[in-house]
């Protein structure tokens, strides 16, 4: 049973509360931010030479506090009552998100990735901790902006570079291998599309498969999400670099599922504010991935849900 949420002073988005002009209240915990370095800090920012500190906060104590009203806190991202995503100075951010039992959090996957040494760029996880219901991740922010921001910007050159960038960052997280379907510690993955219709858990994702015809003798890894909101570009494209965040559904899948997933999730699209095709990004994209050897099982994925 899905757990009912708040939408009042309980809602996701008024999980970070403001204690005074450099001090705030995060579930459990106290973040402090100093106008200068400080070499135990838990970050500094170089941005502008001052310095955040997370402590736990004083047991039974009651803090005044208020929404944040401040020009180093800003709520930048938000999906419905599920999670929030606030920048904190210029080089960090903090995820709150509602827990869910059984699943890989995503600091697990995240120290996984950077532990392969990969190609482009993760970012590194500052601090995780979890309270009642909800988790509070702490992480690294990447520079640059995103590829949907990008994207009215970039000539069709550097268009193309990105699809065959992250089509090239497919092939190698798929040389790591997995011995079962699920996260990196052998959890589960909150993947939806995969969930089979009337169920509320994530521990029957692989008989999904099956029942798609997809080859599920081994298992790769793949991020599962990779629209053009998770893709992070140079604010001026020189090197063609790109960073990869948001790995909340990664993890071991069957291959089929890598193209399959661009063929069917619109959340992969370019936003309307990005250009007049949204699904252009996707679609090259399971092209490119098509002709590297990756299958396609969107048509017997349809079939299925129709049962």
């Amino acid at each position: 049973m899905v757990a009912v949420r708040e939408w009042g002073e309980d809602h996701i988005n008024r999980s970070l509360k403001q204690i005074d002009s450099n001090t705030w209240l995060i579930g459990s915990l106290i973040l402090h931010r100093s106008p200068r370095p400080s070499g135990t800090a838990t970050w500094n920012d170089e941005s502008d030479n001052s310095s955040y500190t997370l402590t736990e906060a004083p047991i039974l104590h009651h803090f005044t506090t208020s929404q944040p009203d401040s020009p180093y806190i800003n709520l930048v991202h938000e999906a419905g009552d599920a999670s929030a995503v606030w920048s904190i100075g210029n080089s960090a951010l903090c995820k709150i998100r509602y827990i869910e039992e059984g699943v890989t959090p995503e600091s697990v996957t995240l120290n996984f990735v950077q532990d392969q040494h990969p190609s482009f760029d993760t970012p590194r996880v500052i601090h995780h901790a979890f309270g009642k219901d909800r988790s509070y991740l702490f992480l690294q922010r990447l520079p640059g902006r995103t590829l949907d921001k990008a994207w009215p910007s970039l000539n069709e050159q550097w268009r193309l570079h990105y699809v065959n960038a992250v089509v090239n960052i497919c092939k190698e997280m798929a040389e790591w291998k997995g011995h079962r379907f699920g996260g990196v510690d052998n959890q589960n993955i909150p993947e939806f599309y995969l969930q089979p219709p009337g169920t509320d858990n994530f521990s029957s994702l692989q008989a999904t498969c099956e029942a798609i015809g997809m080859d599920c003798s081994s298992f790769v890894f793949y991020h599962a999400d990779l629209g053009p909101t998770n893709i992070i570009v140079e604010d001026d494209p020189k090197s063609g670099r790109v960073g990869i965040i948001d790995f909340e559904i990664s993890g071991y899948f069957p291959r089929g599922w890598i193209r399959t997933k661009f063929r069917l999730s619109p959340g992969m699209d370019l936003s309307a504010s990005a250009t007049s095709t949204p699904t252009w990004w996707r679609s090259e994209v399971q092209k490119a991935l098509g002709a590297n050897g990756f299958e396609d099982y969107s048509k017997s994925y349809m079939e299925w849900l129709e049962r």
